[in-house]
């Protein structure tokens, strides 16, 4: 016998449209809003659609959004289409370089658009999205190598 993977009680769609609106404007705590809706919070956090940064992802497919409140809180966004994750800040940063690069080379363009530089001798050039964290992560572990080698060294000598 198969068994199905829907669930056995979906929550109607005025509780799904209650739950985001209360979760994403008030400041209400999730132990409040479970109280409050009647849902366990793993079924809360299963309803909960991620909120629009009216921003679009640097990859050039999606739409880049808040996951939760945290997020929100913090900066952090996420493209609901291919996964990229970064700081809004510098996303919108790069997005604005991007988008004046491309509008040098290219005139006057839409600037809904997602662009893509080129050079005349190679062809287009793509460039990634901004990849800081990944930065800082390297600039961490090698800044911690380098305070170990001198730990290291000086404890020898004693």
């Amino acid at each position: 016998m198969k068994q199905s993977t829907a669930p056995q009680n979906p929550v109607p769609d005025e509780v799904v449209e209650r739950a985001n609106d209360l979760y994403w404007r008030s400041g209400a705590s999730v132990n409040q809003l479970t109280r409050e809706l009647d849902l366990s919070k793993g079924a809360l956090y299963e309803i909960i659609t991620p909120m629009a940064a009216d921003l679009r992802c640097p990859c050039g497919g999606g739409e880049m959004a808040y996951s939760n409140r945290t997020a929100r809180d913090r900066g952090f966004v996420s493209c609901t289409t291919c996964g990229l994750e970064d700081e809004e800040e510098h996303v919108r940063d790069y997005l604005e370089e991007q988008d004046s690069a491309a509008g040098l080379e290219l005139g006057a363009a839409d600037p809904g658009l997602p662009h893509a530089r080129s050079d005349p001798q190679t062809g287009p050039l793509t460039e990634s999205p901004p990849r800081n964290l990944e930065k800082l992560l390297v600039a961490s572990a090698l800044a911690g190598l380098a305070v170990g080698l001198v730990l290291g060294g000086l404890l020898r000598r004693r």
